[in-house]
């Protein structure tokens, strides 16, 4: 959608539209103007998500009337939200997987609805723990539909969004918000597109999979390295573009990227990498599961299960999960190694950079599973892994 000419004329219209407006419609205005430009392209979403909206809305405020009285309410909201999710991401895979060639569901997935669900999910959580009360439907429609955010991220915080709002306009706004647009369009038409398109191609790992024994380990490390960088690039890319577009009607979204490719380890990549990705998991899936057992690394694995699963509804990613689930396990395992014998000096220049080169070569490792998502199975990034991994250490 951000690389249509209409975006960025209704990105105008609707920026001049919404400082021109009262204060008390301009939400209302950015969640019509954001739905609008959605049904043209997903009117199941808009449809789906209108009726989500407004009953996650109406049980919330009960709720906060008379806690007592709805506590099962929201609940079942979440579970039935998280139904939708799975009938239309995870449930066609299932079945085609069960099934072969004897069964195919043909389900249209609403635009967007891995991270309206997970939005919906915190709403209804934070409003059950009192966290947030005061909010019109206005607020919460425009958090809901805003369309710089609505297909690839960040995944804010609704609380976040009420309290990193400006009321009033500043050209500091448009300049903040067309700087960080111009550096997304770089990364994803110049550095993504242009430059690292010349030398990744899908038809080129379509090659790779067919035959994994006869493959070259550095080829595959060239790849997995391509893999992420472009990964990094395109994902990152959207994240600007979105921050920089709702900087411009004054909103302050959540950043989802920091320089993860500098990340030292792999527990410091998490805190850089789609961080609100990893900040609603952290809430809502780790803390919660370490509160019932007790035991990190069954939280470590349930979070990036749920992470894998976030992505798509394939073996691929959640092999992907499981990848970086052993990793920060390991990483966990050698942190309390080194508290146990009291190893406290800080890792010098070199360590540092040995700690990055690593790590990315970790991170780049476990993309092998996304990279073969829809050519190949895991089975195929197992085997290419291991021969990676085995020639490259072992010679």
């Amino acid at each position: 959608m951000v690389q249509s000419g209409t975006f960025w004329a209704a990105l105008v219209i609707g920026v001049t539209v919404f400082w021109v407006l009262p204060k008390r419609f301009r939400m209302a205005f950015l969640a019509a103007w954001s739905a609008a430009l959605l049904l043209q392209r997903a009117p199941i979403s808009v449809a789906t998500l209108g009726a989500w909206l407004i009953l996650f809305h109406t049980v919330a405020r009960m709720a906060a009337k008379s806690p007592a009285r709805h506590r099962w309410a929201l609940p079942a909201l979440i579970v039935a939200a998280l139904g939708c999710l799975a009938y239309f991401k995870y449930l066609p895979p299932l079945v085609e997987a069960l099934a072969g060639n004897w069964v195919e569901m043909k389900v249209v997935i609403p635009l967007g609805i891995s991270y309206f669900t997970f939005k919906l999910i915190h709403y209804a959580l934070e409003v059950a723990r009192g966290t947030i009360r005061d909010h019109s439907l206005a607020d919460f429609a425009c958090y809901i539909f805003l369309l710089p955010i609505f297909i690839a991220g960040p995944i804010e915080r609704f609380d976040h969004f009420l309290a990193n709002r400006e009321h009033n306009f500043s050209h500091t706004l448009l300049v903040e918000g067309a700087t960080r647009i111009i550096h997304g369009l770089i990364k994803r038409c110049v550095l993504a597109d242009l430059i690292l398109g010349t030398v990744y191609s899908m038809d080129d790992i379509a090659t790779l999979a067919a035959n994994p024994a006869a493959v070259a380990p550095a080829t595959v490390w060239r790849y997995v390295i391509l893999t992420y960088a472009y990964a990094y690039l395109d994902f990152s890319a959207y994240s600007d573009i979105a921050i920089g577009a709702s900087r411009m009607f004054g909103l302050r979204i959540m950043e989802n990227f920091n320089w993860p490719i500098a990340a030292n380890n792999i527990g410091d990549f998490w805190k850089r990498w789609h961080m609100t990705l990893a900040g609603w998991c952290q809430a809502y899936v780790y803390l919660p599961v370490m509160g019932l057992t007790r035991n990190p690394y069954a939280a470590v694995y349930a979070t990036f299960l749920v992470m894998g699963f976030w992505h798509a509804g394939s073996l691929n990613w959640l092999c992907w999960g499981l990848t970086h689930a052993t990793a920060v396990s390991a990483f966990l395992t050698w942190e309390r190694f080194k508290r146990k014998r009291k190893w406290r000096a800080r890792p010098g220049p070199l360590r540092r950079t040995l700690g990055t080169l690593i790590t990315g070569f970790v991170v780049s490792s476990a993309f092998i599973f996304p990279m073969l998502h829809g050519v190949a199975g895991p089975f195929t990034g197992i085997k290419l892994l291991v021969r990676m991994w085995g020639l490259t250490l072992g010679g």
